[in-house]
């Protein structure tokens, strides 16, 4: 039988292993996007290199996956992504030998003739150099092999795991790959609307599992097909797009809800805080707002109501769904390589189509958001921030102005002390925890300390920060190599309210021990005699 919760964690660590090689994208995007624009006054050989250094990278995608899957499942171990290098060289001269035996078509991948499998290649090749360094990297060899042992034996196994990758590849890719073909075709040239409307929904709704991540590979690097002015395919939405292909430019609605319509929604729960939290609440919900408008991180607001209202979350991926089929409709074309914020839209503008429909369209998408989410959090009386029956106290405050570490030290105690940790991780908005006892971890401390959520999935707690997620990992790590347990007090989370206030002590009930003391004598006389004031003791 599948153990959920185990599936579920690997699911997260291979969509955190993501994060990495996606974030070499926004880069990409911006020399290629710029080096192609032809702009007048940049240099004609600035433009060229700066064109050929993003598509160096986008060409490369396969390898950059494998390397980064690698390391984001090793702790960051180089030795992983030599591995992982390795193998990749491995499995793809292995297919290329047993595909070429078998009358497939290959073609030539980092000067070797091979079958291609895209990203997934990549990705599937960093994962079993991730997996084998986790099992062997500590591995002992007779004395006369020593000098293999270790982290010297995992690009050794990762070889050899390769070539068995490979040839199963040969075999079963040919018909996955050309049902991936199909499908992007339907996806890019003959339903895009309806595809992109379904891909709008669901990515949203994986947002608080963090496999958001695993959903976008398809649509981002592998449906459609375009051969550029140098005669070279390229797949994938993003690619596609920054190379001028006039059927790409289908992510564009993401800038509707991102730039538009969350900010909107941001306003809408400021405005609906309660008088005496509202300045507070404005502070937040506006640097939220101001986020996504600027870079298209999201997560600061939706978890400001996924867990308090997950209707009004719902309602957000239908809309966001909507948003897709919008923009199809209405020819809009644009693109992305981070997440649909404005850096995004102006970098990108020059290969988009009606484009400055969005200053006309977007408005309208802000007023129905901000309609939408003020409606419903007033009709239904819903308890997103500002509206709770309490508000936590300055924890935040406090956490910042008791000197070095102090905050590191703070978020420590709030996932039940080092001792309770067992690995720390992050992506680009969340904290990624794993401990040994999800109960010590106090929820209500993080949301003090700023986190707009939790999400915790088996021992896995994932903290939403925001874009500072990574540099709180780093600063925890830090703190825990420089410091002892020893000034660490964690209070047990039993003796917080979900609120984070201590909760008061229960009111004495003064008949209680006359009722034990009436008790235990008629059970018979004790041994030693009972009287009120020994059951009081014991009572309370």
């Amino acid at each position: 039988m599948i153990d959920f919760k185990s599936s579920f964690a690997f699911l997260q660590k291979i969509g955190k292993a993501l994060m990495l090689p996606v974030s070499v994208l926004p880069v990409a995007g911006i020399l290629l996007g710029v080096g192609a624009a032809d702009f007048t006054w940049l240099p004609e050989m600035l433009s060229s290199v700066m064109e050929q250094a993003g598509g160096a990278i986008f060409g490369n995608l396969p390898l950059i996956f494998a390397i980064g899957v690698a390391l984001g499942l090793t702790q960051n171990d180089g030795v992983a992504s030599l591995a992982a290098v390795v193998g990749y060289a491995v499995l793809l001269g292995t297919m290329g030998v047993i595909s070429g035996a078998n009358g497939v078509e290959t073609k030539a991948i980092m000067g070797i003739n091979s079958i291609d499998t895209g990203v997934f290649g990549g990705i599937a090749i960093g994962g079993i150099a991730g997996g084998l360094f986790n099992k062997f990297y500590r591995i002992k060899l007779p004395q006369y092999l020593g000098f293999f042992a270790g982290k010297r034996f995992v690009p050794i196994v990762t070889a050899f795991a390769a070539i068995a990758l490979g040839a199963v590849l040969s075999f079963i890719w040919p018909p996955i790959g050309g049902a991936i073909k199909s499908f992007s075709h339907w996806a890019a040239s003959e339903s895009p609307g309806l595809a992109f409307t379904i891909y709008g929904v669901v990515e949203r709704s994986l947002i608080p599992f963090g496999l958001h991540h695993i959903w976008n590979v398809p649509f981002f690097f592998e449906v459609g097909e375009f051969v550029n002015s140098a005669g070279e395919t390229v797949r994938g939405e993003i690619h596609r797009y920054i190379a001028y292909d006039p059927t790409a430019g289908n992510l564009a609605g993401g800038y509707l809800f991102k730039m538009w319509g969350l900010p909107a929604a941001a306003i809408a729960i400021w405005h609906t805080a309660k008088p005496e939290n509202r300045a507070k609440i404005g502070g937040i919900m506006m640097s939220a707002a101001l986020t996504s408008f600027l870079t298209g991180i999201t997560e600061p607001i939706e978890f400001a109501f996924l867990f308090v209202a997950p209707v009004l979350y719902a309602i957000h991926a239908l809309l966001a769904g909507a948003a897709f089929y919008t923009c199809i409709a209405l020819g809009i074309k644009h693109g992305t390589t981070f997440s649909h914020g404005l850096i995004d839209y102006i970098v990108l503008f020059n290969q988009s189509s009606n484009a400055l429909w969005f200053l006309v369209i977007g408005p309208l998408w802000a007023a129905v958001y901000y309609f939408v989410f003020r409606t419903v959090i007033v009709k239904f009386n819903l308890k997103t921030p500002g509206r709770e029956d309490e508000v936590v106290g300055h924890t935040l405050e406090e956490a910042h102005a008791d000197g070095a570490f102090a905050f590191s030290k703070q978020l420590v105690i709030a996932f039940g002390g080092r001792q309770n940790i067992t690995s720390l991780d992050a992506c680009i908005t969340r904290l990624r925890i794993s401990v040994n006892d999800v109960a010590k971890v106090d929820q209500a401390k993080l949301k003090a300390l700023g986190a707009a959520g939790c999400v915790v999935v088996g021992n896995g707690v994932q903290a939403i920060f925001g874009p500072q997620s990574e540099n709180f990992k780093t600063d925890m790590e830090e703190y825990l190599k420089n410091s002892s347990a020893d000034d660490e007090v964690v209070t047990p989370v039993a003796a917080t309210s979900a609120e984070g206030v201590p909760t008061s002590p229960k009111a004495h009930d003064p008949s209680v021990p006359e009722k034990v003391k009436n008790f235990i004598l008629a059970l018979g006389e004790p041994p030693i005699s009972v009287t009120l004031n020994a059951v009081q003791q014991h009572v309370y």
